[in-house]
């Protein structure tokens, strides 16, 4: 006890009793000293946030007027608290992705930014903040002020040198709310998809950059974007990740026929291109039945395709929902599609006992069950015909799915899938929900077979391996605007999407 107390001492603090100039002073110096241990260093710090924490209601008034040097309330990075709907200071805790954070000079803040944007988060955006106060000079009182983005403002000029802002990028992910938290939602949207909250939408993990490139996560059956949240925060954890690109994520009901779903992505994308203006070619990344939506983006099925799934249908309106999602073009504005644990080929568990009974839970809305049974006992002469659920729509015998296996997708993809091991060679492997056999796609760029379940898409491998796609693609973007320098956009502006009860135009040319 009596060396934990002299290490303690060693950091000189500013008796309680002084101006909080001079303690915040103190604080600096020792954080500033170079011949002290790192536990020391951690000590000033916190000795430093306290301080801030103390005066918090003070120093974020004078926040409104920034007064560090070169911190000018129009500086790019700097803010003011009028700027955000609420600020909470981040409470220290271990990190557990390093990455994320940097140690340093202030306190790190969380500020919730409310928005209008038809894409952001139902909580609004959370936004990385790191407070700074410095003593001010001799006659001024107290303290010179600002509120930062530590991302662009990394270090901080002090009377005793200059010193790393901090930085804590892992507590506002955290916080953020791609969907409102509800218990069972990935069950309940499965069963019950008729009562998902609006439509199927994209949501924004961050306020919209048209200088990144956008990384379209869809999520798989009985999940939500929540899923995601551990390899999105690993991947951020890579500096150049961060600086270049966009999480977005799809939300949607996945009890509802595989097709619509499909069809909804597509429109979603559109609809955020639309609001957003033109973007980076995407990067779709696609988990289990989201690599399936996926696929269908970078695909074309033509008339002959869905005459063979829905007799008929070519004399459909155009505009019509069982018309856009049985024939479509691919996308122009998607660079590349990564498939992790994908039944390309369905999965015998979805037409088995337990994926019978499960179909059989499922309640399509009766809305959805009207627009498309009417039409389609119409068409194929099915009286009292069942509309395929999710479940079934997965499974071998699934006449989408083989449609959409003939096809090759126009755009370079790679496989990521699972082998729990217990197979006796690769041909009968399986992830235990996925086999080898419909996981592997010929004509994928790479393939990674990671020793995991079906669950695996936050393996450590698999983690690397999407990090390491994605950097190859911003490599192969920088190159790309190197030689076009000044050339004009390509990706052009989309149209707002059809509603569901198809006014709009076509899905063919379904390209925004």
């Amino acid at each position: 006890m009596g060396l934990a107390l002299a290490a303690c001492q060693s950091v000189p603090q500013a008796p309680p009793t002084l101006p909080l100039a001079a303690r915040l002073d103190a604080a600096i110096k020792a954080v500033a000293a170079p011949d002290v241990t790192a536990r020391q260093h951690r000590q000033a710090q916190a000795e430093y946030q306290n301080l801030v924490t103390d005066y918090l209601p003070k120093l974020l008034e004078d926040a409104a007027n920034p007064t560090l040097p070169a911190a000018g309330r129009d500086e790019p990075g700097v803010f003011v608290p009028d700027d955000f709907a609420e600020l909470t200071p981040v409470a220290r805790s271990r990190p557990a992705w390093p990455g994320l954070r940097r140690p340093g000079l202030g306190l790190p803040m969380i500020g919730r930014l409310d928005s209008a944007d038809p894409n952001a988060p139902p909580s609004g955006y959370q936004i990385p903040l790191t407070l700074l106060a410095l003593p001010g000079k001799d006659g001024e009182d107290c303290c010179r002020v600002a509120l930062v983005g530590p991302q662009r403002i990394q270090a901080v000029r002090t009377a005793h040198g200059d010193l790393k802002v901090a930085m804590n990028l892992e507590a506002p992910i955290a916080a953020t709310q791609v969907a409102r938290p509800r218990l069972g939602s990935g069950l309940r949207n499965l069963l019950r998809p008729g009562a998902f909250g609006g439509d199927s939408r994209i949501v924004f993990l961050q306020p919209f950059d048209p200088d990144k490139v956008p990384v379209v996560l869809v999520h798989g059956l009985m999940s939500t974007p929540r899923m995601w949240a551990p390899l999105v925060m690993e991947l951020l954890a890579d500096e150049r990740i961060r600086e270049q690109v966009q999480f977005w994520f799809f939300y949607y009901p996945t009890g509802q026929p595989v097709p619509l779903s499909a069809l909804e992505l597509h429109d979603a994308l559109d609809a955020a291109i639309s609001e957003h203006g033109p973007i980076k070619p995407m990067i779709l990344v696609g988990h289990s039945m989201g690599g399936i939506l996926s696929r269908a983006q970078v695909s074309s099925l033509g008339l002959a395709e869905a005459e063979s799934m829905v007799p008929g249908v070519g004399s459909l309106p155009a505009d019509s929902l069982i018309h856009r999602a049985l024939i479509f073009e691919p996308r122009t504005d998607v660079s590349r599609v990564v498939f992790m644990f994908t039944p390309h080929r369905g999965s015998r568990l979805a037409s088995g006992g337990l994926g019978s009974w499960g179909a059989r839970l499922i309640r399509l809305p009766e809305t959805l069950i009207v627009e498309l049974g009417t039409a389609l006992e119409k068409l194929a002469g099915l009286p009292d015909m069942r509309l395929p659920t999710s479940i079934q729509g997965l499974s071998p015998e699934s006449q989408f799915l083989r449609a959409l296996d003939a096809t090759t997708p126009v755009v370079p993809t790679h496989t990521i899938l699972g082998d729990r091991g217990r197979g006796g060679d690769l041909l009968s492997s399986s992830d235990g929900v996925v086999p080898y056999v419909s996981a592997h796609l010929g004509s994928a760029e790479s393939e990674l077979i990671v020793p995991t379940g079906h669950g695996g898409f936050a393996h450590p491998a698999s983690v690397k391996e999407l990090q390491r796609i994605i950097l190859k693609t911003l490599d192969q973007e920088g190159t790309h605007e190197r030689l076009n320098k000044g050339a004009a956009p390509r990706v052009p502006v989309a149209h707002p999407p059809p509603s569901r009860s198809g006014s709009a135009a076509s899905r063919n040319g379904r390209s925004p």
